[in-house]
């Protein structure tokens, strides 16, 4: 895991440079030029330490919203290979790829749109209609190359998506534009042997029956138009009831899902998951997870009214927390701490 190494290393260094006979070393350094491998033994067990806390930091999450028995089903599902991640627009936000509210409040700066107009739809929760307004601001050209820009950047990779590789080792489900999960896997020597877009998915079943390592990416790619699915003429051509793409989502649900790095308001995706529940009958298809964010109990109720109607079951933790080392914890519970890898 080299990403814990660079953690563990701006651990060691945050104290400063070290001084030697009018000399600064960083301390890493220094203990890499130790014999009788001091870096190693140093680096194994401050990784133990943490995954540790870790872990414990995850118990205090499942106690304190009671999801303890509610984890422990989905970890039974998981320990069957039969729990696929959906990773959402969170999980690429600790690298510093723009969520998509911050990405449509930058397009509007580059068209005649008030500031306010944008704001209104976005409470609204209408990001359809927001981008396709920014969309039409702006001459088509000028919008796919912002979003290039910002989603096929080559960024440095923080955050607990490094730790999807170790922990999920078949299909990997995305709505993301970035290439993080591609170059999470590739990384590691797990490169996916297919990478399919949502609109061309016509041989998803088969791939995931045969335990293919498969990367669906279900909106389409950041550099290209072709197939992409961001603004509302968009969503209306491809969640048709005649396209595919309501056939590849009802394929994925043939398995459990984990939600992860994602809000989860009544979008499109979910509301075609709702479509399905509803013609298949809810005890007739998979539980669905989610790791969430609540920001107040108030909202508690409601959200999982909302949820349940997809057959998706939140495992609560904190929002006004920091998202990304509470997903960590829970992913290192539900992988038993991965400490051998």
């Amino acid at each position: 895991m080299e990403f814990l190494k660079k953690i563990f290393n701006d651990e060691l260094n945050q104290e400063g440079l070290v001084e030697i006979y009018n000399s600064k070393y960083l301390r890493d350094a220094i203990l890499k030029k130790m014999e009788n491998d001091t870096y190693d033994l140093a680096f194994k067990d401050w990784k133990e330490i943490r995954q540790e806390a870790l872990i414990i930091k995850a118990d205090e999450i499942l106690d304190k919203y009671d999801c303890k028995s509610r984890f422990g089903v989905m970890k039974s599902i998981y320990n069957t290979n039969k729990l696929v991640p959906f990773i959402g627009a969170g999980m690429s936000m600790p690298s510093n790829y723009s969520g998509w509210t911050a990405f449509l409040k930058k397009l509007r700066k580059d068209t005649e749109i008030t500031e306010e107009k944008l704001q209104s739809l976005l409470n609204k929760g209408e990001y359809e209609k927001a981008a396709q307004i920014l969309y039409d601001g702006m001459h088509s050209n000028s919008f796919n190359e912002l979003l290039e820009s910002e989603y096929n950047a080559h960024k440095d990779i923080y955050g607990a998506v490094q730790y999807l590789p170790y922990i999920f080792k078949n299909t990997v489900i995305t709505t993301n534009f970035d290439s993080v999960l591609k170059r999470c896997y590739d990384s590691i020597g797990e490169s996916f042997s297919d990478i399919l877009l949502g609109a061309d998915s016509d041989e998803l079943a088969r791939l995931i029956a045969s335990n293919e390592k498969i990367l669906l990416k279900l909106h389409g790619k950041a550099n290209t138009g072709k197939n992409r699915i961001l603004t509302e003429s968009e969503y209306n051509e491809h969640y048709s009831d005649a396209n595919i793409l309501k056939k590849s989502i009802e394929t994925i649900c043939s398995n459990s899902l984990l939600f992860l790095g994602s809000s989860l308001t009544t979008d499109r995706t979910i509301a075609t998951m709702i479509e399905i529940a509803e013609e298949k009958g809810l005890p007739n298809i998979p539980r669905h997870y989610a790791f969430i964010g609540l920001y107040n109990e108030e909202e508690r109720i409601s959200r999982t009214t909302e949820l349940t109607k997809a057959n998706i079951f939140p495992i609560w933790y904190d929002g006004n927390g920091d998202h990304d080392d509470s997903i960590e914890a829970l992913l290192l519970k539900l992988a038993d701490g991965v400490i051998d890898v």
